[in-house]
This record gives C-alpha cells, sequence and structure tokens, in this order.
C-alpha cells in the first residue's frame, strides 16, 4: 500500500470523476485507475461505483475513506511538524474536530486570524470524540471543538456556536409536505436513524431529547455517515435528526425541529484546550482571538446565513 494510492482514492472521492482526480494529482488516468485498483485487490473490495454519468463510493469506500483521511492526514502533519522544527518562527496550530463542526464556518472565522498571523501554520484533524480526548490529553493537538454537553473532564472551554436541527421525515410519511416544522414531543412514529456513536451526534440528540421528557425512538441499524442518514430516510428506512450544516442543499424534505416550548432545537460546540504550563505564546494568542474576536464573527456569519 502506497500513500500515491490513497491520494488518488480519496481526490476521485472528492471530486466524483477518475478524470478530474488525475488532472488534479497530476497523473494520467490510466496510473491512477490502476493505483486504486491495486489497492482495491489489496483491501479486499471496490471502494467505487462507475456508471456512466458519475463515480461514486460503494459501502465498502464510504467506510474505508475516513481511515484513508487519517493516514494522509497524519502525513500531512509530519511534514508541518519538520517544517515547524527547522523553523522555530513558524509555528503549528493543531486544531482537532468532531465530525459534526461545521467546516465552512469554521473556515470563515479563522481567515482573518490566518491574515494576521502568517508565520502560524493551521492543521485540522477529524476525530471521534474518544479520540479527540485522548489527544489533548497526549498533546497531540492543541483544541478540539466538540458538542458543548459531551465534555466531561476537566478542560478550559470557551463557547463557539450554535446550530439548528432539523428533522428528515421517513419518505413513507406522506404528512411532511404539508408540515413546515415539527415539534420534539410531537414527531411521527417513525424511528431515528443514528450514527455508529462517536462523533457526537447520537449523546447530543439523547441529551436534548431528556430534557425535553421525549422518548428518542432509534433505528436498530446504523448509518455509516450524516449523507447515509439523508439516503435512508428518502427510501423511508427511518427518519433523521441532522444539524443544518450536515444537511445537503438540496434535501427539500429537512424540516425545523422545535422544542416543547416552541424554540428551536439546537447543538451547541465549544472549544476545549488543556491545562499545560507553560503555555506557548501563539496558543495563548489564539485563546485571546477565541474569547474576543470569534463571538463577534460568528455572531456576523450567522446573520449572513440567516438573509
Amino acid at each position: 500500500m502506497y500513500l500515491r494510492q490513497l491520494l488518488f482514492t480519496q481526490s476521485v472521492a472528492e471530486t466524483g470523476s477518475f478524470s478530474k482526480a488525475a488532472e488534479t494529482c497530476h497523473a494520467t488516468q490510466p496510473t491512477l485507475s490502476n493505483a486504486i485498483s491495486q489497492l482495491e485487490d489489496e483491501l479486499g473490495g471496490k471502494l467505487f461505483v462507475r456508471t456512466t454519468r458519475k463515480v461514486g463510493l460503494t459501502a465498502f469506500g464510504e467506510y474505508l475513506l475516513p481511515f484513508i483521511r487519517v493516514v494522509l492526514d497524519d502525513r500531512d502533519e509530519l511534514e508541518k511538524a519538520a517544517q515547524a522544527y527547522h523553523n522555530p518562527e513558524h509555528k503549528l496550530l493543531r486544531i482537532g474536530l468532531s465530525p459534526l463542526i461545521d467546516m465552512k464556518l469554521m473556515d470563515q472565522i479563522l481567515t482573518p486570524y490566518r491574515q494576521a498571523h502568517p508565520e502560524v501554520s493551521i492543521f485540522f484533524k477529524e476525530c471521534l470524540l474518544d479520540d479527540l480526548s485522548k489527544r489533548l490529553t497526549n498533546e497531540q493537538i492543541d483544541f478540539a471543538v466538540t458538542p458543548k454537553s459531551l465534555q466531561t473532564e476537566e478542560r478550559q472551554t470557551c463557547f463557539f456556536y450554535e446550530e439548528a436541527l432539523y428533522y428528515l421525515p421517513q419518505e413513507a410519511d406522506s404528512n411532511y409536505q404539508k408540515t413546515f416544522q415539527y415539534r420534539i414531543h410531537e414527531l411521527p412514529e417513525a424511528q431515528i436513524i443514528l450514527t455508529g456513536g462517536g462523533c457526537g451526534l447520537n449523546g447530543s440528540l439523547e441529551e436534548i431529547f431528556k430534557n425535553e421528557t421525549a422518548k428518542l425512538k432509534s433505528y436498530p441499524g446504523q448509518a455509516l455517515s450524516y449523507k447515509v442518514i439523508e439516503e435512508w430516510a428518502s427510501l423511508g428506512i427511518g427518519a433523521g435528526i441532522l444539524p443544518k450544516a450536515k444537511i445537503s442543499p438540496n434535501n427539500k424534505m429537512a424540516r425545523p425541529l422545535l422544542l416543547r416550548d416552541g424554540k428551536p432545537a439546537t447543538f451547541s460546540y465549544e472549544w476545549v484546550w488543556g491545562n499545560s504550563t507553560p503555555m506557548r505564546k501563539d496558543i495563548s494568542e489564539f485563546i485571546e482571538y477565541l474569547t474576543t474576536t470569534v463571538p463577534a464573527l460568528v455572531k456576523g456569519e450567522k446573520r449572513l446565513a440567516a438573509a
């Protein structure tokens, strides 16, 4: 197995095209196709399904893609760590993220920081919650961003943003076409499709339902991704509940989810960091940015999104 094979695979998954991926990776299409075919043989299954119109991931490919990204991220982190070592003036800021995080918002609120601190490279690592906690403890990341209610260890935190939740009705529920919002205590009988856990979706939903004295009726199976939750809901397998950022823009079935008092149901996210002393100067400066500048930026971005 070679890193180039993994890079080719990630590029095809992102572009949905072998020819576009080959162009992006500066390789010929036969070279890219052969490399992926060899990787599929080694892993024991097809990663992509090819039609005349597009290229998509198989269920096996959906399952393995996060692992492939971890390997490629580790390679990038290694390269940036080496650069930071050889150039002490250049700093590396490592941020671990729950898969639930809105990366578009994250990029927008960090743009001013990047512009003001060109000497700092920001490196993202998407991890499940247990892994994020271990990486913080082992100082493998400098910050984590997680759902607010799921942090149990005593660490320093600050609020990041709040995001509205949407209900994805089961396709078989014909009432969704004339229903513009759903209250959490009046949901249809459809079971809620959840993930395998670890990203924070399941735990956060359980917390909300518990606080609302409502019962979370979960589907016995598990979805590999938020995209699968959408697909299964559209097929009538069950219903789903997702934060707005994780719902496809063209999804016409999603409806706002409300609490018992009529307020929007939301997930809250926070920044988390350790208590290491002495604290690096770039870390303390970033914390000041999080607590003084980010709240105003988030408020502005949310206002623009709602306009």
